[in-house]
């Protein structure tokens, strides 16, 4: 593999060397640098460690300035720069010679620039570049900055040897570290401290859930005579349920007898239904004949009435015609009466108004009568003189009118035969169009119909079900029972509310009922004006109410006050000091020595009988365990005096004993307690909450939230649901009539149908025969209208001379106008006379009426006679449906008959069988769960007995008869089957007797028996919880125990043990004389010294095994240095640079190292500085330092 080495070093003004100076080339593996003491050796490593980013005092100097070179011929340097030369190589052996090639593209140089300001900048090449950069680039090539194992200085080799098994600040370097750093095992430092963290959060915890697992087997123990009766209530249940079995199979055993009869039943009417097939059959051909016959003369009888029927046609048009211009008069008459009959009213009342003015008017209208008859006579004088004068022209108007009246005569009566032949093709194709728009909607009501059927059938199955089972009631009965439940479970979240929220009232009132001081500190809890206060320490834990004298007589200590720190408490004093409220003492949590409580047997139960005061306490937090631990100790509770003094002074160890009525025995053996009053209330059976104001009115409100919701979700829907229970117990019989309705409708216009299909062909050709005529019609009308046309005209000549008449007429109303008396007087005469003459017009109206009335009763009747000769036709060709529809309405009003019987027959029955099936099914559901598979089993024969029902119900569909009688008597069978349930829930009464006494016996129980089972099953399940727990924690706390040792111990006896050990006998011990031919550990090896560190152990040659501390300076440097060898085969550096490391050697140990670098150390380069020959001589190359004007020169010799 590619290793990294130093080529050469390149130094600018750096220390004594002068100008720029070159030193090496270095060999790859092996070079010694030579010099006398002052030359400069040493600057050769400082120029390294300078371009390595090391500081100034580790240099050798106090400051970067100092590097810079200064000389009495070289004064004016500012700077100093070293570059420092690198390649990577790879080694090559042939032979007995070892070369080596370079990796292409892999030479670099690193340089450092120090300036007279004492500031430096770091190079990569010619790139300017940050030291972390260069540290980098350093530690990704194998050279470890960090630790600096590259690097052993002069003096430095002993350094190993002194150090420390394990470093004494969190800084320094130890034996321990310095091998952590190596191997790598340091990164486990963070994961070992947090799995001590957790273990210690563990075990407390696991002691937590320890404690709470006695106390839940004390509540165990203590339900134990509960679980008895709870086991003798389960015997009688269980007797119970016994005879409810004895029932079931006596009911069902009932059913089958039941079942049997029911099939022979049915049996019967099968063969019934058989019978009257046969019958059906027969009836079916004989009707088959006659309908023939008869349609054979009704075929001929159409014929005949066919030609009847057009002239009676032509006639209804004409009727028709007359009859609409009838109408349309009669309408205006009616108009007009209606008018009329209102102002009759309000001329009625009008003479009770205006009697008087009736009087006066009446002589007035006699007076005015008089006048009138006067003034007539003269008008009629002048009327007769002007009559005479135009009576000429008179008689010329009254020619030319006549003539006129001849003409118009002519065209209205053309008019009329056009409206008539008009009328007539209007009747013809709105009979075509009325014709096939009957054919459609009895297509329509065809299909309407067979939805009908198929709904009419699916509603009769869902009335079957629900007559059967009633489940939609059973559906209603549950949903009220769910509501009930409902409005239990909200009943009980309501109590639980309310039994909060008093908890919280009553806790603020004791709150605010205790001491001055207490309540001061919690005012400064709550405000958070100290922070820290945990509260008076008897509130912050619960003991059983058995025990409150005991604990309140032998620890006045619960009336101190906890808060987390001696800080707080501090600033409480202060507090209470400022206020002048009073004085407290207090329990700083950070105080309590836990480790020395854990010493002294907090976890440890003590061997006696008794239990402990502070193992009865329920503390509010886990932590404050150790407050009441601190307060109480190891005190016993015992129930009396005797046992306390036997407890209390044993022979082993002396116990602090306190007795349920307060009488203390101390651990020096004094006594006390007693009198007529005794100490109590320290602590409560319950832990005491603090609550604010703003909590209390959110209990409140939620209270509040939940009576609300009870109401809407329970006594709402209740109050719908009864109603809603009540109208489906009606269903069955709201919804027979409506499908009975459906099955005639579905007859009616299946036979409409096939009258219809009689009749089409007919039609079709009487479409023929209609269109034929109106082509007739049309042709007359074209006729009629040119005839009209001439008429028109003669008509208009005629109307012209009559125009001239007219315009003559003014002149002539001019000149009688003048022959008139006085028109004002007159007019006034006209006013009152028309006043007067209301009341005659009103009876002219009525006397028009009535003749009116009397034409129209002419034309009605003429009508009349007209649509009974039609109806007469249509009956004649009527007959024979009408006759079988009758026949069919007889056999339908038979059965329907027989059905009505049948039903008041069965319907009281059918109910009381559906009402006993559904309180069956009720107690089913909630009593006898085998009772229902019982039931289940026998619904199950009751449905095959239905399903064949409705097979023959499918079968006598097929036949063309009134399907509603057949299914209504497949419905008879069904109820009939069901009927046998009322008759088996008579017998099943007998064991209702057995049953009340059982039933009667459980009720005492019951009442108990859900808060037990419950509470039982409550403590089951926090001991399991607690249980599951406690196991858990402890197997996680012993799986961390196991790890520990292991991340402890690094691997070291398997690492660094390898190679420290075997390698050390196999390749150091021969050089280095310590005649190791043994195991590792007898001669060289490490020893961990518990959790402190390590220390290195040696057994020189000849003498016992020693601590590398306890031995020569010869000896200390060859121990280390045969360490730093086997670290480098464990993990080899590409770079070692020393300095003098042979000082303290004597000549043979000098040769062994040598020797050892030269041969065993191949794949690393050595730069070693030493002035001991027989160390140089064997280096691969020399590099020689003097100084020469105080100026430092090298050069480099290969041997």
């Amino acid at each position: 593999e590619p290793r990294l080495i130093i080529t050469h070093i390149v130094n600018y003004n750096f220390k004594s060397y002068a100008g720029k100076k070159v030193l090496g080339p270095f060999h790859k593996s092996f070079t010694a640098i030579i010099g006398p003491n002052g030359s400069g050796k040493s600057n050769v490593i400082d120029s390294m460690l300078f371009v390595f980013g090391y500081r100034a005092n580790k240099i050798r100097s106090k400051k970067l300035s100092v590097l810079i070179h200064n000389s009495e011929n070289h004064k004016d340097a500012t700077s100093c720069t070293v570059e420092v030369h690198f390649e990577k190589i790879v080694d090559v052996v042939r032979r007995d010679t070892c070369g080596y090639c370079t990796v292409p593209d892999s030479k670099f140089s690193v340089s450092r620039t120090a300036r007279k300001d004492s500031t430096s900048q770091y190079f990569i090449g010619q790139r300017k570049v940050q030291f972390k950069e260069v540290a980098a680039l350093l530690q990704n090539n194998g050279i470890d900055l960090n630790h600096n194992r590259f690097l052993i200085l002069q003096g430095e080799v002993e350094q190993i040897a002194m150090m420390h098994p394990k470093s004494q600040t969190n800084h320094g370097d130890g034996m321990l570290e310095y091998l952590e750093d190596i191997i790598g095992s340091s990164r486990y430092k963070d994961a070992i401290e947090k799995l001590n963290k957790e273990i210690e959060v563990l075990d407390e915890e696991r002691k937590d859930k320890l404690s709470r697992v006695k106390v839940v087997e004390k509540d165990k123990d203590q339900l134990e005579p509960v679980r008895n009766e709870a086991i003798a209530f389960l015997k009688k249940k269980n007797e119970r349920n016994v005879l409810e079995n004895k029932k079931t199979q006596f009911y069902v055993n009932n059913l089958s007898k039941e079942n049997e009869s029911s099939r022979e039943k049915v049996e019967e009417i099968r063969a019934k239904v058989a019978e009257s097939e046969q019958e059906l059959i027969e009836v079916r051909e004989k009707k088959k004949e006659k309908a023939k016959s008869s349609k054979e003369r009704v075929v001929a009888a159409l014929t005949e009435k066919r030609d009847e029927m057009r002239e009676l046609e032509k006639q209804n048009v004409k009727v028709f015609e007359d009859r609409k211009h009838r109408k349309g008069k009669i309408k205006e008459l009616t108009k007009k009466l209606e008018r009329e009959r209102k102002k009759i009213v309000d001329l009625e009342k009008l003479p009770e108004k205006h009697e008087e003015e009736i009087s006066e008017l009446t002589e007035e209208r006699d007076e005015l009568g008089n006048r009138k008859k006067e003034i007539d006579d003269s008008l009629k004088a002048a009327m007769h003189s002007l009559k005479q004068e135009t009576q000429e022209l008179q008689d010329q108007k009254e020619e030319q009118e006549k003539l006129l009246l001849g003409e118009v005569k002519y065209v209205n009566e053309a008019k009329q035969q056009l409206d008539i032949a008009s009328v007539e093709l209007g009747l013809f194709a709105n009979k075509l169009t009325s014709a096939e728009n009957a054919v459609e909607r009895c297509r329509e009501q065809l299909r309407a119909a067979v939805d009908a059927e198929k709904t009419a059938k699916r509603k009769l199955a869902e009335l079957n079900a629900k007559g059967a089972k009633n489940l939609e009631k059973e559906v209603k009965l549950q949903e009220l029972e769910k509501l009930s439940s409902d409005e239990r479970r909200l009943e009980s979240q309501l109590r639980e509310s309310l039994s909060t929220l008093m908890e919280a009232k009553h806790s603020a009132q004791a709150n605010r009922s205790r001491g001055k001081v207490i309540s001061f500190l919690m005012q400064l809890k709550n405000t958070g004006k100290v922070k820290g206060i945990y509260g008076r320490l008897g509130d912050l834990g619960a003991i059983d109410a058995r025990y409150d004298v005991a604990i309140s007589s032998c620890c006045p200590a619960l009336e101190n006050v906890l808060v987390d720190s001696i800080e707080t408490a501090r600033a409480c004093v202060e507090q209470l000091k400022r206020n002048d409220v009073g004085q407290a003492t207090f329990i700083a949590l950070d105080k309590v020595n836990y480790d020395t409580i854990i010493e002294t047997g907090y976890s440890i139960v003590p061997d006696t009988s008794l239990p402990r005061l502070v193992d009865l306490i329920q503390a509010k937090e886990p932590r404050f365990h150790v407050a009441f631990y601190h307060a109480l100790r190891d005190t016993l509770v015992a129930d009396d005096l005797a046992i306390a003094t036997k407890v209390a002074y044993d022979r082993k160890r002396r116990w602090r004993v306190v007795t349920l009525q307060g009488e203390l025995i101390d651990t020096a053996g004094t006594m006390s307690g007693g009198g007529n009053r005794v100490s109590k209330g320290r602590m409560g059976s319950n832990i005491s909450t603090e609550t604010t104001p703003a909590e209390l009115n959110a209990m409140e409100e939620k209270k509040n939230n939940f009576e609300e919701k009870h109401q809407q979700v329970c006594v709402s829907p209740i109050k719908t649901v009864f109603p809603q229970t009540k109208l489906l117990c009606n269903s069955v019989s709201s919804v027979k009539i409506p499908l009975q309705k459906c099955f005639l409708k579905k007859n009616s216009v299946s036979k409409q149908n096939s009258s219809i299909a009689v009749f089409h062909p007919q039609v079709r050709e009487r479409r023929a025969q209609c269109e034929q005529e109106l082509g007739e019609k049309r042709e007359e009308l074209r006729n009629t209208a040119s005839q009209t046309k001439l008429l028109e005209h003669d008509a208009r000549a005629q109307q012209a001379l009559v125009a001239e008449l007219k315009q003559r007429m003014p002149q002539l109303e001019r000149e009688l106008h003048e022959a008139q008396p006085d028109p004002v007087q007159h007019k006034a005469l006209q006013d009152k006379v028309k006043k007067l003459t209301k009341g005659i017009d009103c009876i002219c109206m009525l006397c028009s009426y009535e003749a009116a009335s009397r034409k129209t009763d002419e034309i009605e009747k003429k009508k009349s006679e007209l649509n009974s000769e039609i109806s007469r036709i249509q009956d004649a060709k009527l007959k024979p449906l009408r006759d079988k529809l009758e026949d069919a309405k007889t056999r339908i009003d038979e059965m329907s008959k027989k059905i009505t019987k049948l039903k008041t027959t069965f319907v009281g029955p059918i109910l009381d069988i559906i009402h006993l099936h559904a309180m069956l099914t009720l107690l089913s559901h909630r009593n006898h769960s085998k009772c229902e598979k019982s039931i289940e089993s026998t619904d199950a024969e009751l449905n095959e007995n239905v399903e064949a029902v409705e097979r023959l119900e499918e079968e006598w569909k097929k036949l063309e008869v009134d399907g509603a009688a057949v299914l209504e008597v497949g419905r008879m069978v069904q109820l009939l089957v069901l009927q046998a349930l009322g008759e088996a829930e008579e017998e099943s009464g007998r064991l209702g007797d057995a049953l009340q006494e059982q039933q009667e016996e459980l009720k005492k129980l019951e009442k108990s028996e859900m808060a037990l089972a419950e509470a039982h099953k409550r403590m089951k399940q926090n001991q399991e919880v607690l249980c599951a727990d406690s196991n858990s924690r402890g197997e996680k706390i012993e799986h961390l125990r196991e790890k520990l040792p292991g991340y402890l111990e690094l691997n070291l006896i398997g690492l660094v043990g390898e190679y420290l050990g075997l390698n050390m006998v196999g390749l150091v011990g021969e050089y280095l004389g310590l005649n190791m031919v043994g195991l590792v550990g007898e001669y060289l090896g490490l020893n961990m010294v518990g959790l402190v560190g390590e220390y290195l152990g040696v057994r020189p040659p000849k003498k016992s095994w020693k601590t590398i501390r306890h031995l020569s300076g010869g000896e200390k440097t060859l121990s280390s240095l045969a360490l730093v060898f086997a670290l480098h085969y464990y993990r080899p550096t590409p770079l070692y640079v020393m300095d003098e490391i042979d000082a303290a050697l004597d000549f043979k140990n000098v040769t062994i190292i040598a020797h050892y670098i030269k041969k065993r150390t191949r794949n690393a380069q050595f730069i070693i500085i030493s002035l001991r020959n027989n160390m140089f001589e064997i280096a691969d190359r020399l590099v020689g330092i003097y100084k020469t004007d105080n100026c430092t020169k090298s050069a480099t010799i290969e041997p």
